[in-house]
């Protein structure tokens, strides 16, 4: 709760409220609360419970339209304890939105938390580390051991705050194009990246761009910095990236 530092006014999406001990917290705090669940069984308690205090929407977030209930103003804030086989796909679709969460802080796996907030160079680092850290700023906090859960995990869990990144629409175009570039030369995270990049875009002249950029000619995907990779997009010419990503503004977000 402290890190979501939620106030009166806000309006806060709960991802898989379960029985409802979190939802109590958030609601007490006044904030409008919109809470989507998956498991049926919590419903006749928890409609019950909170009847005018919390809305709730029953059905896979994965598979729902959440769009239609972003709220177009005032403090947008998402939480949750996210099961561990689709965490990742649910922060996805949420930096998704059209309009993202000013803060999202969530409970997961803690080899995930670790995952999100690799840097480059690190064996934690791939393309989840790289789509989190394009979008939002992102922290790892307390790491909770399996006995702090009932019924009790195998694996220890972890807080994930991300805080998304105010960008313009031409910066977030150049950081998809950066992650489309990431995405090519993790395919084969062993393999030079000058070589990964060749194939995909043969067209460029490779080897000159990474010189401009300063990157030595062996090196690899996993070991590029942000900022150099950033580099590496604007050197790209524009006419040769994929038709997706030509555009000077992107048709969606991260």
């Amino acid at each position: 709760m402290a890190r979501l530092a939620p106030t009166t006014g806000d309006e806060i999406w709960e991802l898989g409220p379960g029985p409802g001990a979190l939802t109590r917290l958030l609601v007490e705090t006044g904030a409008t609360v919109r809470a989507f669940e998956i498991d049926e069984r919590w419903r006749p308690e928890l409609e019950t419970r909170f009847a005018g205090r919390a809305t709730f929407h029953w059905g896979d977030f994965l598979e729902l339209d959440p769009t239609p209930f972003v709220p177009a103003s005032g403090g947008f804030l998402a939480c949750g304890n996210l099961p561990y086989y689709c965490a990742t796909p649910m922060i996805r679709r949420l930096l998704a939105l059209p309009r993202r969460p000013d803060r999202l802080v969530f409970v997961i796996q803690e080899e995930v938390a670790r995952k999100a907030i690799a840097q480059p160079g690190t064996s934690a680092y791939g393309f989840l580390s790289a789509q989190l850290q394009l979008a939002a700023e992102v922290k790892m906090g307390s790491v909770f051991p399996p006995s702090s859960f009932r019924p009790v995990p195998k694996v220890s869990s972890a807080i994930l705050e991300l805080r998304p990144l105010a960008l313009p629409a031409n910066e977030i175009a150049r950081r998809q194009r950066a992650l489309w570039l990431l995405s090519v030369m993790l395919r084969q995270r062993r393999k030079m990246a000058v070589n990964l990049l060749r194939r995909a875009l043969p067209q460029v002249e490779w080897q000159s761009l990474f010189e401009q950029v300063a990157l030595p000619a062996g090196c690899r995907g996993e070991a590029i910095p942000f900022a150099t990779l950033l580099r590496l997009v604007d050197a790209v010419p524009a006419d040769a990236w994929p038709p997706a990503y030509q555009a000077a503004e992107p048709d969606g977000s991260f």
